[in-house]
């Protein structure tokens, strides 16, 4: 599917609102004015390909509507990456992020086929960020960013999807588990460490290049009740609150792993979950009977950082740089899908 052809489907595709499909329309017309230029058509299309992805098509559950869409690989990758990725990111990151989610998703609808998922209701994936990738419609990034910033950052997308067309990651001739998170607060996490299976491209690194993320630190402040209430210990045991709250374990990144709730030990990864922390890189601080949560970062820590990769393109590093750097002895391969593949 040429970029132009991608960029009409997302303008004009059906299933909108009358206005919508109106400001679609309109937005369509401004940028074939853009683009009546050589080098405006260049942008778009991108070099030919006569084994394009696009012709692979995938149904995808919407977790948001309930609705299960039908669409091509390369439209679902648009969508994936500008609801993982700002579209203000460096290009190269851009690219990076489009080669890690098409990993993602071809491993995962193969795993699916052969195994389905109730969770995805019949379909090949799901926009559930926290069971797949999270995905935009072209309703909903309208709505985010607003016609004009639409029609120039759905252009640059389409251009990072098209650009890196066909590339997945390999490990030993297999898909890899290509999972990536928001910042990691200086080095990466194995995931032997945050999900208890080892896989060698997943192991930590350092991070370097994610200054403008700022840190990415935030605290949250709960009380003892809250604190109990929150992670259930009542209905596991007796929590004793004269023993505090503290890390009782870390990871060799120095992430938590356990923490101590008045006594009870609770994993880190289920006490970021039931109270909603960014990170488990976590200091823990208690005052007047209340307990605060500073964490470093955000998302589990695994794989590619996306502020990282963000500040590694600023410094003009590639995209397969970049990924080759976060995903530990793996190789960048084109492959080729044919229809019903």
């Amino acid at each position: 599917m040429s970029g132009l052809n991608m960029l009409y489907r997302w303008l004009c595709a059906p299933g909108g609102t009358a206005v919508g499909r109106f400001l679609c329309i309109a937005a369509l017309l401004c940028v074939l004015v853009i683009v009546a230029v050589p080098s405006g058509i260049a942008l778009l299309i991108g070099s030919p390909n006569r084994d394009r992805e696009g012709i692979m098509s995938i149904s995808l559950y919407d977790s948001s509507t309930g609705a299960i869409r039908r669409m091509t690989l390369q439209e679902y990758l648009v969508g994936v990456v500008a609801a993982e990725m700002p579209a203000s990111f460096g290009y190269e990151a851009l690219k990076a992020q489009a080669v890690a989610a098409r990993t993602y998703t071809i491993r995962r609808i193969i795993q699916n086929r052969e195994a389905p998922c109730d969770a995805h209701r019949g379909a090949d994936m799901c926009s559930d960020p926290g069971h797949c990738q999270a995905w935009c419609s072209r309703e909903e990034l309208v709505r985010k960013w607003g016609v004009a910033s639409y029609i120039s950052n759905v252009r640059t997308i389409i251009g990072a999807v098209a650009d890196t067309d066909g590339l997945v990651m390999t490990y030993q001739g297999q898909l890899i588990d290509a999972v990536y998170h928001s910042c990691c607060g200086g080095v990466t996490e194995d995931a032997a460490d945050v999900w208890g299976r080892k896989a060698p491209y997943l192991v930590p690194v350092r991070c370097d290049y994610e200054g403008r993320a700022g840190g990415l630190t935030e605290s949250k402040t709960f009380t003892s009740a809250q604190l109990i209430a929150a992670l259930g210990i009542r209905d596991r045991a007796v929590p004793t609150l004269s023993s505090g709250v503290r890390v009782a374990a870390t990871t060799p990144t120095a992430r938590a792993s356990v923490v101590s709730v008045y006594g009870v030990p609770v994993l880190a990864a289920d006490l970021r979950r039931a109270l909603s922390l960014k990170s488990t890189a976590l200091a823990v601080r208690s005052d007047s009977g209340k307990v605060t949560f500073t964490t470093r970062g955000y998302g589990h820590g695994v794989g590619m950082c996306q502020w990282g990769a963000d500040g590694m393109a600023a410094a003009g590093i590639s995209f397969d740089r970049i990924l080759l750097h976060y995903y530990t002895g793996v190789q960048i391969q084109r492959i080729r899908l044919g229809p019903g593949e």
